[in-house]
């Protein structure tokens, strides 16, 4: 290496000055950087005793104690001689550096504050460095950002002996919420019992929940409750509010009982519809509502749509919701739980989760085709984004609804998002590959009243054909940003 760049130095300042000049290195890989001269202010040989890290390092996740957070891989540390810097985003940090090999630690003191800190190199091989910080802060750094943003991937199987047995699998299930207090469930317990004017409020179609998302009037749409005969997957597409589980439990109910839809849903022929679901505390209740539909200032609908903007039985599910949660306040619309979107509808609110990388993948397979048979609402999400799944790739703080896989020699299983996007229908098929699977955490809600409308015959879901049009209404920036989104919630 240094032989090479002496070799070039040599000819760059032999060559005659009009040429176009630049210094050339060679990488051990085989890969070359390129720098002209006119880029390059000095150049400063660093002796051995002056660093033993030398390079740029990108931020791939920070661990304190068991708390681990996982970064992009655009933050870095540059260590060049006695000198580092820290990119954060904006105007780097600049140190000066004390190394002490022997100690495998090193002081930098801020160029800006003179603070000092302390670190220690906790390990060092070509393509990883640990910096440890005090007694229990441990940064991972890797030689590459790609390397640094997929580096949570290559953390260790589950500790447990791999099986196909379910009742095994189940053990290593969490976040139950089978209630002693209410069929609804943990998350409904302690929450106000229906009154009378609560009743009547909920079968007054006038009586309109509350605005969300920005979107600032209800306008009136005419409604095609099934546009392919019986509700699909299709007719659920997330427009402008942060209610992806509720998205997601919808496509499930259209994916496993399309006919439980049908009959909790009645259109009473004056452009109002009443919808049968459960109080907090699991008795049944009707509500009723117009058709009128959240939309933004220009008259665009807010809700969600089926295909070529659509009013959809999923719209009017979405807005008894919505007026559901205006009553209770037993959560927001935006950011609302699987487990407590489900119950709305069903009546239990019985539930259970894997985490990401509890299972191995053959696992997941057995768990998610077994919840599957037994007509439950599976409905997961990744944590990590864009990782390729077909034509589509993964994206976080979302939901997405579980299905059985189209090609079983592919994909383990196909997850949609409620976003349903291109000719696919927002279809991701997840490959075998653990780096993706192991990113995966679902969440599995017993049907309850849903249970007898399950279909027979469940297989993979094919989208009805349909055709894009320019006037489509997309995601919103604003989800595909998913900037608002507070911490460990979906939307």
């Amino acid at each position: 290496m240094k032989k090479i760049i002496i070799s070039v130095l040599c000819i760059l300042f032999s060559a005659a000055p009009s040429a176009a000049q630049g210094i050339v290195i060679h990488h051990s890989d085989g890969t070359k950087e390129a720098f002209r001269t006119t880029d390059i202010d000095s150049i400063t040989m660093v002796k051995e005793a002056d660093s033993f890290v030398m390079g740029k390092w990108y931020l791939g996740w920070w661990k304190k104690g068991s708390t681990e957070i996982h970064f992009d891989g655009t933050e870095y540390i540059l260590f060049a001689g006695k000198y580092m810097e820290w990119g954060k985003g904006g105007e780097p940090e600049r140190y000066t550096v004390s190394y002490y090999p022997n100690l495998r630690l090193f002081v930098s003191k801020d160029m800006a504050t003179g603070e000092s800190k302390r670190w220690t190199v906790h390990k060092q091989t070509d393509k990883l460095l640990v910096i440890k910080e005090g007694s229990d802060i441990y940064r991972y750094f890797y030689t590459s950002q790609h390397e640094a943003d997929k580096s949570l991937l290559e953390k260790d199987p589950p500790k447990h002996t791999e099986t196909s047995d379910i009742s095994t699998i189940l053990r290593y299930a969490e976040g139950q919420t089978k209630s002693s207090k209410t069929p609804m469930g943990t998350q409904y317990e302690n929450k106000h019992a229906t009154t009378d004017a609560d009743r009547e409020w909920l079968l007054n179609p006038d009586n309109e929940p509350d605005k969300v998302a920005n979107l600032t009037q209800w306008k009136k749409k005419t409604v095609n409750l099934y546009p392919y005969a019986d509700p699909k997957p299709a007719d659920v597409n997330q427009h402008a509010i942060g209610d992806c589980c509720c998205m997601a439990v919808f496509a499930s109910f259209a994916y496993l009982c399309p006919d439980f839809i049908k009959s909790i849903l009645t259109d009473n022929g004056d452009d109002t519809y009443t919808v049968k679901m459960f109080d907090p505390k699991g008795q049944q209740i009707d509500v009723c509502v117009s058709s009128k539909v959240l939309c933004d200032g220009s008259g665009n609908i807010g809700q969600c749509t089926g295909k070529n903007n659509a009013v959809t039985w999923a719209t009017i599910l979405e807005k008894a919701m919505m007026k559901y949660v205006t009553l209770y306040k037993n959560t927001g619309v935006e950011g609302i739980p699987t487990e407590v979107a489900a119950p709305m509808f069903t009546g239990d609110g019985e539930s259970f989760a894997f985490s990401p990388n509890s299972l191995y993948t053959s696992e997941l397979k057995t768990a998610i085709e077994w919840s599957l048979a037994q007509g439950n609402i599976t409905v997961g999400g990744f944590n990590v984004d864009d990782l390729p799944c077909g034509k589509l790739s993964t994206v976080t703080a979302h939901a997405f609804t579980f299905m059985i896989t189209d090609d079983e020699e592919k994909s383990p299983f196909v997850m949609r998002n409620p976003w349903g996007w291109y000719d696919v229908d927002g279809k991701l098929e997840i490959p075998y590959e653990r780096t993706t699977v192991q990113t995966i955490d679902a969440r599995i809600v017993m049907p309850g009243a849903a249970k007898e409308y399950m279909r027979t015959d469940l297989g993979p879901y094919t989208p009805p054909r349909f055709e894009s049009l320019p006037t489509d209404l997309g995601v919103t920036e604003r989800l595909l940003s998913r900037r608002f989104v507070p911490a460990g919630e979906l939307w």
